[in-house]
């Protein structure tokens, strides 16, 4: 087929992997069709009796036009047994971990809405130590020392951080920048806990009262309690924007760029959940804005790296053990469904996905449904928050 900008735009994406599709004027010049709908022109050659295939760039940044040219440019090396995908690894593997990390982070993590949060951990954990070392010379003993270090203080930190790194020299295989991963086969230093945990009443009572203290910071206390009264994922809840908060109506809507699950999602802010917000001063674009970087919000890490300080403290050590941030979550949602409020709108509060076909077709918004359900989770809050009750008691609601 004759390569065009109109004939690339109308190609399908494969279900899986990618498929290219070749150029009838040049010869071995494609362009690659990803199942994410990504388009880049490759360039087929054989040299020295090797089949060989070199990118030579992204669609639509690089034209057909533009494209053509610089693969008969290429064709013309080869003709003078010139191996142009030799030079491009050469350069490759003279990269710098530091480059390789912004190579990542431009190319393969600013597609992720976990992005600034990559960078952080990578600008915070990685860089100060590799950053000029060759990417090609870090070995798995390098990788064994600073996730050990990390899990001195944050176990489940330094698992996260272990994985990110991992993705970044996996970004590098692909682009043929190494040819080897060093975080294979390195054990993750943090215990991870199953995912089934919640708090008792007890426990919340605990630590509720706990979060006054003094080793924690107000911003802290504040998004810690707010995950459970409001049920939201701790990455949404410390990504706030006083833009996205109506106390008025009592709204807060998470927009689908912020949303896990790409979905906006409106969120009936309970009696509780205002409570707190009102304490908070409304300076600047975040509701809980970073410390370290003033056009940014707080650090979710943060929170469970708090909590693991807290627990380690030699006096007054925070006494609930082996929970999460996340785990308010499950809390939250544990607690409304013993006070009777039904799955599916526990699962309208938590914005989990629908399967199935049926979501094509419900748009209900099951907004008044989502704020009787948190309404009820107020209610059931404030009494265990108010009580000596009985560990075992539970209190019914209508439905």
């Amino acid at each position: 087929m004759r390569l065009t900008e109109q004939a690339i735009r109308k190609l399908p994406e494969p279900e899986k992997g990618n498929r290219i599709f070749y150029d009838d004027r040049v010869r071995g010049l494609g362009i690659r069709v990803t199942a994410a709908s990504a388009r880049s022109f490759i360039l087929n050659f054989r040299i020295n009796g090797r089949e060989r295939r070199l990118t030579i760039g992204s669609w639509p940044e690089w034209s057909t036009t533009a494209a053509r040219e610089r693969a008969k440019e290429l064709r013309q090396e080869i003709d003078r047994g010139v191996d142009p995908l030799a030079e491009k690894q050469q350069l490759h593997t003279d990269l710098s971990f530091g480059e390789l990390v912004e190579e990542y982070l431009r190319v393969e993590a600013s597609k992720q809405k976990r992005s600034k949060e990559y960078a952080r951990m990578l600008k915070r954990d990685a860089l100060p130590k590799w950053r000029n070392l060759r990417a090609a010379d870090i070995r798995r003993r390098d990788v064994i020392a600073l996730v050990e270090k990390k899990a001195d203080g944050a176990p489940i930190a330094a698992n996260r951080l272990l994985e990110l790194i991992g993705r970044v020299y996996n970004f590098g295989i692909r682009c043929e920048i190494v040819e080897t991963n060093p975080c294979r086969l390195v054990r993750k230093p943090g215990v991870e806990r199953s995912k089934d945990r919640f708090l008792s009443r007890g426990e919340i009572r605990n630590l509720w009262e706990a979060l006054d203290g003094s080793w924690f910071t107000t911003q802290t206390a504040a998004s810690l309690r707010l995950i459970l009264a409001t049920a939201q994922r701790p990455g949404e809840v410390v990504s706030m924007r006083w833009v996205d908060l109506d106390l008025d109506s009592g709204w807060w809507t998470i927009p689908s760029e912020r949303a896990k699950n790409m979905l906006s999602h409106r969120v009936p802010i309970c009696q509780t959940a205002r409570e707190i917000l009102q304490s908070l001063p409304p300076i600047g674009e975040w509701v809980f804005p970073s410390t370290t970087d003033k056009d940014d919000h707080m650090d979710r890490n943060g929170l469970a790296v708090a909590l693991w300080r807290a627990r380690k403290r030699k006096t007054d050590p925070l006494t609930v053990m082996g929970f999460s941030p996340h785990d308010l979550r499950r809390t939250a949602a544990t607690h409304m469904a013993s006070a009777g409020v039904d799955r599916f709108v526990i699962g309208r509060v938590l914005n989990h996905k629908e399967p199935g076909v049926t979501k094509v077709y419900d748009r209900h918004s099951y907004d008044p449904e989502k704020r009787k359900a948190l309404d009820l989770w107020n209610e059931h809050l404030q009494r265990i928050l108010g009580t000596e009750a009985a560990e075992d008691k539970i209190v019914e609601f209508a439905k």
